[in-house]
């Protein structure tokens, strides 16, 4: 059911009511009215054609695949397989060789070719790596109960708010005793766990000797209640440490166990309470512990070596930024367990060094002047100057979307670039002397090709091109790629999907679909059909505005202090510029969704750029960010303290009253990371001016609300207020 209030004795308590007791969409003594126009998914005009859709753009370009690539020891040629037969390429100048029969590989079933999915714009995920995953599943926020060493012989549990051990033989031990609801051992807290990547709370250290645990102490940390089962006859309630900006934040502590001498150390990780303790694991000879400690502000994070046996400890690596660091920077051993690699940001720009363990920086891998994505190979090779090769992934072409492969000596020396065409690539598969790479080839207007490159970064041949005889032969159209100044200068890029009966000549509404956070990413520059719920009547659009992630720190650094202020701006921007270069586009309707930051950023539009927005359809919002938690908030704003007045330049609830178009909010009433509480405060600030709007709750839904009633209310609000006015 989808409320939607129309005076101000709408009373909050009425709204809730209704939610619950499950009312018919009539008026009612608490005033709820019918939502016009409202229905199910399937029976939305353009519905059928979206599904159709969505069938469709799975067969209109197939993607090349090779399902076997085998380099000749020589060096001078490749052999590559498809659904086609094998096919050899010489590797000096990429010409295709006739190869006798009896020296092919024996034929293997090739792989089928990959399909173009559809198009489906998510909410946008940071491109950064998490810390290496538990044993078993743990739900969101939380950290595993169990964890067992790596010789099989020990499994760690947290029971009671105690670490206890057992072994194959199931003999116990206990390891802590005196764990309690406010001081627990052997697990960490909700915002540990989601914004710190802290999946667990116990580590085993390689040779399966010692076992590391945290204590933490939530004695002063406020809790956030949540009522489970609203549908139930006597709901129950969930109840947990929940920080907000400016909040006491849990105090983190380690404890070492030495589980042959029964021995437990605790580390002395600071005298500074409010701090971060996470990303603990052991070296791989097992000599020390090292974890994550990062300040408050989240501007400096230093990583701490540990004797794993006395517990001495010093600092190894430090870095520090004039907005945030890098919180989980990547770290990677080398086969001697001594040497690592970790990426940085000190030049602005996510690169690679080279550490040792025990005597410190080694070298600087790259330039440092575009940012790195991801480590391709690490070549050990004792030839190489440094001892080895680092080869990886990064943004370094003239255009800044196109990733490229990279490769830089163990020492600093001999930085080459070894795909020289300026295209987006993936799927590197490297010559085992890394003179050669195979990769795959695209960009918003070119479906992707596996091209050879040579030792010059040159491409050779083209081994294989997707196939896209059914595209040609259908009314579906590929989405295409745009830029737009943004207010500082800064590029940022955008991405338009079409509907298969588009005609430019017509005015068409825009729906910009939206999560827009930082470190988040939306657009690469890859051929893609356009997203299937174009067929309802939209013209679609994604933005990555700055604060987004994959361009460096002062382009993800724009929005600090000041979330919902540059980031929406820019949308609004992107926006304005495409209604200058389109006659297309219908300026009186343009629509924005998002989930999450997404649905922060959609009603904040109807807030603050009115003149640009008229309708949205926020999913389960922050609506303002003394709302959430502690660590992710500060970490982009500090607290309310430090910054009232940019907390209220980005606050909905504050901001209420200069609501203009039509909104619809939906949000899970267990919803233990954006709290329902967002929602609540902002139906309360509209009813106290008078303002109307929708809302739908849901009462067994949490943050993910994927229910084919809130699709259904989600695109019937978008078509009745923008297509079938």
């Amino acid at each position: 059911m989808c409320l939607r209030q129309v005076q101000t004795r709408h009373v909050l308590v009425g709204c809730l009511l209704a939610v619950i007791s499950g009312c018919g969409p009539h008026t009612t003594s608490a005033n709820i009215t019918s939502t016009d126009g409202w229905g199910r998914y399937a029976d939305i005009p353009g519905a059928q054609r979206a599904k159709q859709a969505r069938k469709q753009h799975r067969t209109l370009v197939l993607s090349p695949t090779l399902s076997d690539i085998q380099f000749s020891e020589d060096g001078e040629r490749v052999l590559v397989q498809n659904d086609m037969g094998w096919r050899a390429f010489d590797l000096r100048d990429g010409q295709q060789l006739d190869v006798p029969a009896d020296e092919l590989p024996q034929d293997k079933p090739s792989d089928t070719h990959e399909q173009s999915p559809d198009t489906t714009i998510e909410e946008g995920k940071k491109d950064e790596p998490t810390s290496t995953p538990p044993q078993k599943q743990v739900p969101r926020g939380g950290q595993a109960t169990q964890v067992t060493s790596p010789d099989g012989q020990w499994t760690a549990t947290h029971s009671d708010f105690n670490v206890l051990l057992h072994n194959a033989n199931k003999i116990k031990r206990a390891v802590t005793t005196r764990g309690t609801a406010n001081k627990p051992f052997g697990t960490a807290t909700w915002v540990y766990g989601e914004e710190l990547d802290q999946k667990t709370a116990m580590w085993f250290s390689p040779d399966s000797t010692l076992l590391a645990f945290y204590a933490f102490d939530l004695t002063d940390v406020p809790r956030y209640t949540l009522l489970h089962g609203l549908a139930e006859q006597r709901p129950t309630v969930m109840d947990s440490a929940y920080p907000k900006p400016g909040d006491a934040n849990p105090v983190a502590n380690l404890h070492i166990y030495d589980i042959k001498r029964r021995r437990t150390t605790r580390i002395r990780v600071s005298n500074n309470n409010d701090q971060y303790i996470y990303g603990i694991r052991f070296t791989p000879d097992s000599r020390y512990l090292l974890y994550h400690r990062m300040n408050r502000l989240q501007n400096e994070l230093e990583i701490i070596r540990v004797n794993a046996k006395t517990g001495a400890s010093n600092v190894l690596f430090a870095e520090s930024q004039p907005t945030w660091v890098d919180y989980a920077p990547e770290m990677r051993w080398l086969d001697d367990g001594q040497r690592f690699l970790i990426e940085t940001e000190r030049t602005g720009f996510r690169t690679w060094e080279l550490w040792d363990v025990n005597s410190g920086p080694l070298a600087v891998l790259g330039p440092g002047t575009f940012p790195a994505k991801s480590i391709v190979r690490v070549d050990e090779s004792d030839s190489a100057p440094g001892g080895g090769t680092l080869y990886f992934s990064g943004y370094s072409d003239a255009h800044p979307l196109n990733l490229q492969l990279h490769a830089v000596h163990f020492d600093g020396s001999a930085f080459r670039r070894l795909t020289n065409a300026s295209m987006n690539h993936s799927n590197f598969h490297l010559s085992p002397d890394g003179a050669n790479v195979i990769a795959t080839a695209t960009n918003d207007t070119t479906p992707s090709r596996i091209v050879l490159y040579g030792i010059d970064g040159a491409a050779l041949a083209t081994i294989d091109e997707a196939n896209t005889t059914a595209l040609a032969g259908s009314d579906a159209r590929p989405s295409e790629v745009f830029s737009f100044e943004a207010a500082d200068g800064q590029t940022c890029f955008g991405r338009i999907h079409y509907p298969s009966h588009f005609d430019s000549s017509k005015k068409w509404p825009v729906l910009v679909q939206v999560y827009g956070g930082p470190g988040s990413r939306a657009v690469r520059n890859t051929f893609q059909m356009s997203s299937s719920n174009t067929e309802l009547g939209f013209v679609i659009v994604q933005i990555d505005n700055r604060g987004t992630g994959g361009r460096g720190k002062a382009f993800t650094g724009a929005t600090h202090l000041k979330l919902g202020q540059v980031d929406l701006d820019d949308q609004a921007r992107g926006i304005k510029v495409l209604a200058q270069r389109h006659d297309w586009v219908d300026p009186k309707r343009v629509g924005i969704t998002g989930h999450s930051y997404g649905g922060y950023m959609s009603v904040l539009a109807l807030l603050r750029h009115p003149d640009v927005f008229t309708v949205a359809v926020a999913t389960a919002p922050v609506t303002d960010w003394r709302n959430y938690d502690s660590i992710y908030t500060e970490r982009y704003m500090r607290t309310p303290a430090e910054n009232g007045e940019n907390y209220d330049a980005g606050s909905c609830v504050v901001l209420a009253e200069q609501l203009k178009g039509k909104l619809l909010l939906l949000h899970g009433m267990v919803d233990d990371n954006v709290h329902p509480t967002n929602c609540w405060q902002l139906a309360e600030a509209l009813q106290a001016k008078d303002m109307p709007f929708e809302m739908q709750f849901y009462p067994n839904a949490t943050h993910n609300l994927y229910l084919p009633a809130s699709k259904s209310a989600k695109w019937s609000f978008l078509t009745r207020h923008l297509i079938h006015q």
